[in-house]
């Protein structure tokens, strides 16, 4: 004689396999399922290839930051929460930029993150940029920001943020070199 119980809804019999057991196993697949997938979104795996935003401009990882002539443009301290804006005017006929921000070579490597945002004239914005957003890991943001025809002259907003930093706060250099 084989008696059905009621679990969730569902009629299992006693004496079947499929049981309670076996739908466990199946919620636990599910589940992990779900986390992968969630985990797999978080991923900033796309970050180093070339973003072209609604602005037009083209956003690519620069290939090389140490080769290159870098005009220093502002060094400072951010510290915890703190935003920072640096204006930066961009002539007319500019066809690429290329953006460094760096805050490398502090007494705790590894740890602290900062976040570039870059406004154009007329408001609309490129970013938040993270570390790894020109595919290193390496306390450093190195992107160039080109268009098909001029990028628009103007005055230029760097937005720096202090995500995760120490309460003393974390020096960075920020480098912007303009091409015709």
């Amino acid at each position: 004689m084989e008696r059905k119980v009621k679990v969730r809804d569902l009629d299992v019999m006693r004496g079947d396999l499929m049981s309670v057991a076996k739908r466990s196993e199946y919620v636990a697949e599910r589940m992990l399922l779900v986390v992968l997938l969630i985990a797999l979104l978080l991923v900033p795996g796309a970050t180093a290839r070339a973003c072209t935003p609604a602005t037009g401009i083209v956003v690519t990882p620069v290939a090389d930051v140490g080769d290159g002539v870098e005009v220093q443009s502002i060094v400072g301290t951010i510290h915890p929460g703190e935003y920072q804006t640096i204006e930066k005017p961009v002539p007319t006929g500019v066809r690429s930029i290329v953006v460094n921000l760096d805050w490398s070579g502090h007494q705790h490597p590894g740890t602290d993150l900062l976040t570039l945002t870059i406004t154009l004239p007329g408001s609309a914005a490129l970013g938040p940029y993270h570390d790894g957003a020109d595919g290193r890991t390496d306390e450093k943001i190195a992107l160039t920001l080109s268009g098909s025809d001029s990028l628009p002259s103007g005055t230029w907003k760097f937005l720096i943020f202090g995500e995760d930093v120490p309460e003393e706060g974390t020096e960075y250099t920020l480098n912007v070199v303009y091409y015709y």
